[in-house]
């Protein structure tokens, strides 16, 4: 391996950019019957979205202790964590009436918590990097497939706050993620 200066560095850094968290969109599509209908264009809600993570993967595995060394051997499908989202309320909390709303056709609270076909309550959510003229030309693309928002967070309210923005977190659990750059 060649020995690497700070110029080489530089040069890398300054003709390929390095990217930044903040520079990102988020699109949902395929929402369950009655969302979009009800409550406007989801990429209102998507708008309003302050943070999101970009999933990782988890290779499940087994201790092997047959013979020798003792090695960590992979098997199954991976595993994936549900995704936190933190959304900027407008008023009236818009927002929170999306999410509870879609929460509430995965479990019914009328008549008796009745669950939904999981057909009937999924969606899909894609996340974009941009690059630093806010082009999603080039950047990484996550899409997680079969998504829902498994908990939906109370808010805290606070009569000593003040100048502060209303926000709330959900955590969207999905079955798989995909990606324009596998």
């Amino acid at each position: 391996m060649a020995l690497q200066t700070v110029d080489s560095f530089k040069s890398r850094i300054s003709s390929a950019g390095l990217a930044s968290p903040n520079k990102f969109e988020i699109e949902f599509s395929k929402l369950p019957s009655g969302l979009s209908s009800t409550f406007g264009d989801p990429k209102d809600i998507a708008l309003m979205v302050e943070s999101v993570s970009i999933a990782g993967r988890n290779v499940q595995s087994v201790l092997d202790i047959t013979y020798g060394y003792r090695r960590e051997v992979p098997y199954n499908a991976p595993t994936y964590n549900p995704i936190t989202i933190s959304i900027l309320c407008s008023e009236g909390l818009k927002e929170k009436v999306f999410f509870d709303k879609w929460n509430s056709l995965i479990v019914a609270q009328r008549p008796g918590f009745d669950n939904a076909y999981y057909d009937s309550i999924i969606g899909t959510m894609k996340v974009k990097t941009l690059d630093r003229t806010l082009s999603a030309t080039n950047t990484y693309e996550i899409t997680y497939n079969e998504v829902y928002p498994k908990t939906v967070n109370s808010i805290e309210m606070n009569h000593s706050t003040q100048n502060a923005t209303v926000r709330l977190g959900v955590e969207m659990a999905y079955s798989y993620w995909t990606t324009n750059r596998l």
